[in-house]
């Protein structure tokens, strides 16, 4: 496949050892993707030699481009506390390390081989561009957050993910928001921010649940 530009990506996600039902599967789908990147997965299991496993999984696949950070969080943390934490070790990678864009791929998500180079394709003119998937356990539901995600790399010098979830609107100060449409809302209320949402482009797409 040829493109009209060649972007340096880090494909980064947050791990845990509580979706190990995927993570073989997941590994060997984007072991296929035919689009170059780099790898990234932030542990933030309680049992720090669950990294085993992973490197098992990677050399199973031929996967040798990735780096593996295990990372510890208070077991008591909430979810999009222990996802801010790791998103923000991969923000800092795609800005330390010179990468165009991020890919953000939730590590229970199948995706074809297309996956990426398809995202690449749309993103030019866009800040970011998401693509709608499936929820776990019902397919006829859809989730349009980062789950299948590519953003540039000037968001990524914009915003980051520390603190980066709770109430953030004083207009409508009873509302929480997760970590995702968190980062999303950032853009959306920046007069020059540009994102898109895609549906139907890249199949088929699994959110595996077991």
């Amino acid at each position: 496949m040829n493109f009209d530009f060649t972007m340096r990506v880090l494909l980064g996600t947050p791990i845990h050892e509580s979706k190990d039902y995927a993570m073989d599967k997941w590994i060997a789908s984007v072991s296929k993707f035919d689009y170059p990147f780099d790898l990234l997965m932030v542990d933030n299991s309680g049992n720090i030699k669950y990294v085993d496993r992973l490197h098992e999984y990677c050399k199973k696949h031929g996967v040798i481009n990735y780096k593996l950070e295990h990372i510890d969080i208070d077991h008591d943390a909430i979810l999009d506390e222990k996802l801010a934490q790791s998103r923000e070790i991969i923000r800092r990678e795609v800005l330390d390390k010179g990468y165009d864009a991020w890919f953000s791929l939730e590590c229970d998500v199948i995706a074809p081989p297309d996956a990426l180079s398809k995202l690449v394709g749309l993103i030019a003119d866009y800040w970011m561009v998401n693509h709608v998937y499936p929820t776990r356990g019902n397919p006829n539901e859809s989730n349009q957050q980062l789950g299948i995600t590519l953003v540039k790399r000037h968001v990524l010098e914009k915003y980051g993910f520390s603190n980066g979830y709770g109430y953030v609107n004083p207009l409508q100060p009873d509302i929480w928001f997760g970590g995702d449409v968190w980062f999303i809302r950032q853009i959306d209320l920046t007069s020059e921010g540009k994102r898109i949402t895609v549906s139907g482009m890249i199949k088929p797409i699994y959110h595996l649940d077991k």
